[in-house]
């Protein structure tokens, strides 16, 4: 780990050698982490993670895909239409798409029935 003396500027500037700037990768703008401990003054590239924005399209499909029953989607229409989102042109989803939702009795059902079936595997096993 080399060491290098930099001249602080007004207020405050400093000029990181170039070596460093291209061995990390920095340029105009880069952000930088500083952080003071043990008496030292660190300073490390700054890692952004940019989120990725949803267009009201994609995310009316992703509220109506995670519906489970016809019920739990009659609750989540009303937050795709104040998207503006018409939920029978979603693209991805089938225009029909809740009426092939089980119930929520239904869902009930199944769930029941299938751990029913893997307590009996269980016994078996």
């Amino acid at each position: 780990m080399a060491t290098t003396t930099i001249k602080m500027g007004k207020r405050g500037t400093i000029v990181l050698p170039v070596k460093l700037r291209k061995q990390f990768g920095l340029g105009d703008g880069s952000l930088l982490v500083t952080e003071a401990r043990d008496g030292e003054i660190r300073i490390r590239p700054a890692f952004v993670y940019e989120p990725e924005v949803w267009s009201p399209e994609e995310t009316a499909y992703f509220i109506l895909i995670n519906s489970m029953t016809k019920e739990e989607w009659d609750e989540n229409l009303p937050h795709v239409l104040e998207l503006g989102v018409d939920p029978t042109q979603v693209k991805g989803l089938e225009p029909d798409h809740r009426e092939g939702l089980p119930t929520n009795a239904e869902w009930e059902a199944r769930r029941r029935r299938r751990r029913e079936e893997l307590l009996k595997e269980k016994r078996i096993a």
